[in-house]
């Protein structure tokens, strides 16, 4: 059989109370979060964020990337979901451990009767390759517990290896997150309903029109892992028609943060890392991209319809490379235009780990 998905993503309100309030938890705190991207675009241009921009994009320098992580229990008592993005290539005793870990998952969910299955990257690796991808960041499973009380009893064991976090929609769980040392493992809550089978992610709806239970056992040596039915059919949608071909690394070495998002009423609020290496900036948004420094260096804050926050003092240079004819208004999205600041992730990752900048 041939799975179709449909993937939708969160409509945005209450973008400017968003802003806000999660700009006065990191000013406390002493991070200076500086407005970039889109965000950046509607404020200078149009004196408001955009009136289609379903997140809101924030610069975070590297004395201040530890502190900005510190603060993920704080904004979850706030009812923000929250996801953490590495980038880089892991040691392969912590892809050892991953794979591990999975087993040590899939056994636990096994002893309590839970219905469960991968259903991320780190299937499309073992599916395909056997073993973890050097640069996988998080592990996704999908569960089916039959009811609260046993929803609870898995809590209850996957609090004895790790830090759990839950996230809610309408007052009831949408997922948990699970954090063992080096790892973090997302589990979705599988759903049923008119729309189909699937789960809701962080700001978005994954939907299939066939149902993922029940699952497929595969084995590595002598442990089972579970794939959604008919696994082949399920990673082609997921991954689309390529997905057996396996790519190449992107890093030859190193693992830096890449973003801390967050997610609450329809709204998305991204700390973007950025790293300083003499005149130029890199951060990866989705690929790597470099600017020189004066392009974000200094800012100074500013009165804006969200409230006071941090802008570049020569926010021009980030648009003109960024953003083309950006002056001109528009009525919708017209999207990044591609420019010589995009760079390979690699060469982003050598500069930032050799403190130099990238030619």
């Amino acid at each position: 059989m041939l799975y179709t998905l449909n993937k939708i993503y969160s409509d945005y309100d209450n973008v400017h109370n968003i802003c806000r309030e999660v700009l006065d938890v990191s000013d406390q705190a002493g991070i200076q979060a500086v407005l970039i991207g889109g965000s950046l675009l509607g404020m200078v241009r149009d004196g408001d964020f955009l009136p289609w921009d379903k997140d809101l994009d924030f610069a975070v320098f590297e004395s201040d990337i530890e502190a900005t992580l510190a603060l993920e229990s704080e904004y979850r008592k706030l009812g923000y979901e929250c996801r953490v993005h590495h980038l880089g290539i892991r040691e392969q005793s912590e892809l050892d451990n991953g794979l591990g870990l999975i087993l040590q998952l899939s056994n636990i969910m096994q002893q309590e009767q839970v219905e469960h299955c991968l259903i991320g990257g780190a299937l499309l690796n073992l599916h395909r390759d056997k073993s973890l991808f050097g640069e996988t960041d998080t592990l996704g499973v999908l569960i089916n517990p039959k009811d609260t009380r046993q929803l609870n009893k898995l809590l209850n064991s996957l609090e004895t290896i790790g830090e759990v976090s839950l996230s809610y929609v309408n007052q009831k769980v949408k997922s948990l997150l699970l954090a063992v040392g080096q790892w973090r493992i997302n589990f979705f809550l599988y759903i049923e309903n008119q729309q189909g089978f699937g789960w809701r992610d962080l700001n978005c709806e994954h939907w299939f029109d066939k149902p993922l239970f029940p699952a497929e056992s595969y084995t590595i040596g002598e442990h089972s892992y579970y794939a959604p039915a008919q696994t082949d059919a399920f990673l082609q949608a997921r991954f689309g028609n390529n997905w057996q071909n396996k790519p190449a690394l992107s890093f030859t070495q190193g693992r830096v943060v890449g973003s801390m998002q967050l997610y609450k009423d329809g709204v998305m609020f991204d700390f973007i890392m950025h790293y300083v290496r003499g005149d130029k900036t890199y951060w990866f948004e989705p690929a790597a991209n470099v600017i020189s420094t004066k392009g974000f260096l200094p800012c100074s804050k500013q009165n804006t319809t969200a409230g006071e926050m941090l802008i570049p003092d020569f926010p021009e240079i980030f648009l003109q490379e960024h953003y083309g004819d950006w002056r001109t208004p528009v009525k919708t999205w017209n999207g990044a235009v591609d420019n010589p600041t995009i760079i390979k992730s690699e060469l982003a990752m050598q500069a930032i780990l050799n403190a130099s900048g990238a030619e």
